[in-house]
């Protein structure tokens, strides 16, 4: 269910019927090579999410793009927002979503930028106390035997990464008039060895993707197909479907939450 085509009386219902539960797909605007849109990351999260709601209902956030990109700040189209503001703008999001009636709330990731920025924003949740939890779940996790299934029933490169043949046959699925083939740049996909090093010695840069991918992409998408971004699409949404399933089954996370927080009050009350 899309929260923006629900009627107020239908919207009430439906926060009742999934268990408050309630999905904010989040990716970014960015470049994603020459071939597709910037806003690639976004509509695969929406596609995967919306995919996985007719499998198992929930709510599903409006577009949210505001995701960390700063690394992209040198390519036009990309939006990044200073870091204190996309922290104040996903809490206040996150809590009037709360506000309406959720207490279990998932941010759906599409973005591999906001992979430690989100499990950092979760983790800020415990700052201060609150009646509900929310999530991060990246979304192009898939098991073994959901790769191999790709490996044997598709041509595949050997590298992925960024604007890839995973992203670029995901978006020849779901809109083919969006990928431009004939703007790619053979090559400009390998990694140019600069940041090499700092992969070696496990150092963490800002600028390390910048060095390695200045053209932002990674991994081959000659071999893409529409066939292989549907297959990869309804795995994604058949794994968060299970995972939709038992958040809104769970009790435990909040009572332990809950549970937790009142110990914290308690260091207080020490005599």
């Amino acid at each position: 269910m899309l929260w923006e085509n629900l009627t107020v009386k239908q919207f009430e219902k439906a926060v009742v019927s999934t268990n408050r539960m309630c999905v904010l797909p989040i990716g970014c605007l960015e470049k994603h090579g020459d071939h597709l849109p910037l806003g690639t990351d976004m509509m695969i999260a929406r596609a995967i999410a919306e995919k996985a709601a007719e499998l198992e209902p929930c709510i599903i956030f409006p577009y949210y793009v505001f995701g960390q990109v700063s690394e992209v700040r040198h390519h036009p189209g990309t939006v990044a927002l200073s870091s204190d503001l996309q922290m104040r703008l996903l809490n206040e999001t996150v809590t009037e979503i709360r506000r309406n009636g959720f207490d279990k709330i998932v941010l759906a990731n599409g973005h591999g930028g906001n992979n430690n920025w989100l499990k950092y924003f979760v983790q800020t949740m415990l700052d201060e106390r609150k009646d509900y939890v929310v999530y991060s779940y990246d979304l192009w996790e898939l098991t073994t035997h959901q790769l191999q299934h790709l490996e044997n029933h598709f041509e595949t490169p050997e590298n992925y990464g960024h604007a890839d043949h995973m992203e670029t046959s995901e978006i020849m699925h779901i809109d083919p008039s969006l990928v431009y083939m004939d703007k790619l740049n053979p090559g400009e996909w390998n990694p140019t060895g600069r940041g090499r090093w700092l992969t070696e010695e496990n150092v963490a840069a800002g600028i390390h993707w910048y060095m390695e991918y200045p053209n932002q992409i990674a991994g081959d998408p000659s071999l893409s197909t529409a066939e292989y971004g549907k297959t990869y699409i309804e795995f994604c949404a058949a794994n968060f479907a299970k995972t939709i399933k038992r958040i809104k089954e769970d009790e435990t996370v909040l009572k332990l939450q809950t549970e937790f927080f009142d110990l914290c009050d308690s260091v207080s009350k020490i005599r």
